[in-house]
């Protein structure tokens, strides 16, 4: 223990998680709601391990820890958890926070099995350029709200699944009712859409400055996904794209964006600067 210390936080804050999902989990499956308290506590201590562990990796680049895939669902499960843990005086929606427990969890799990957690951390905001870091910091904020939304859509799905086949009873009587998540998921897409609309307008204001700076791949692979996105809300603002459709299109959307991460992380040309060094490379959403 503590011989890699952010590294070691990270791994107390998913286990954290794993322990609020967990919990969660055992009081579900007796049609019984969570105990709010102890679930917020174990979430709260995972969050605050994770910002530990995400804070000194930082510190040894001196820019934002999402240098490489590993770092990047890192910060999409914190985010996940910030933005649950903010709006939880708002969205008094029962079960999203064991939702979104478990998918931080799995997000964790998948990052600290990856061959990236070992290697060393990489510089990838620009220094001494703001407009950098909040292209980085906005994008992942979007990502953020894009897993949020493909938490509720998944609980739109079980609670549509449960009344097609006339179940009230279980899970089914502690999630939400239909009109409540469709509404949270228009709105949850809406604010995504504008974040990365906007971390998009910068990255590409960036690469027509300095083409050499971002890679095409990647400027592309985000254009992609934001263009999926839009579409998607679009077509739901047409009603071209309601019910099942919708939710299972948020779901397989977020997906992608998962996907993406790889190619994006790989797109850059960050690398491990020296201790006394700043880091030079660009940034990657």
């Amino acid at each position: 223990m503590f011989e890699n210390p952010p590294l070691d936080f990270l791994w107390t804050g998913v286990a954290f998680y794993l322990a609020g999902f967990g919990y969660a989990l055992a009081a579900a499956l007796r049609a019984r709601e969570h105990g709010r308290p102890a679930f917020y506590t174990l979430i709260g201590s995972g969050f605050a391990a994770q910002s530990a562990g995400l804070y000194l990796r930082g510190l040894e680049t001196h820019s934002l820890p999402v240098g490489n895939a590993f770092e990047l669902l890192q910060a999409l499960a914190w985010v996940t958890i910030f933005l649950k843990l903010i709006l939880r005086a708002t969205l008094r929606l029962r079960l999203l926070g064991f939702f979104a427990a478990g998918l931080a969890a799995a997000l964790g799990v998948i990052s600290l099995f990856m061959p990236s957690a070992t290697r060393p951390p990489m510089g990838v905001a620009e220094a001494g350029n703001p407009w950098i870091e909040f292209h980085v910091a906005l994008a992942i904020f979007s990502y953020g709200v894009f897993g949020l939304l493909a938490t509720t859509s998944m609980m739109y799905l079980i609670q549509r699944r449960g009344l097609e086949r006339k179940r009230t009873g279980g899970i089914f009587g502690l999630l939400p009712s239909l009109a409540e998540l469709d509404s949270l998921n228009r709105q949850l897409l809406l604010v995504g859409a504008w974040a990365l609309s906007v971390a998009v307008a910068l990255g590409a204001l960036d690469w027509v400055q300095q083409p050499g700076g971002v890679s095409a791949t990647k400027l592309g692979v985000t254009v992609a996904v934001w263009v999926g996105y839009l579409v998607a809300g679009w077509m739901r603002w047409r009603n071209r794209l309601v019910s099942t459709h919708y939710a299972w299109s948020c779901v397989g959307l977020f997906a992608l964006a998962i996907l993406s991460l790889w190619p994006v992380s790989r797109g850059h040309n960050a690398v491990v600067p020296p201790a006394s060094t700043p880091p030079t490379s660009r940034p990657t959403p």
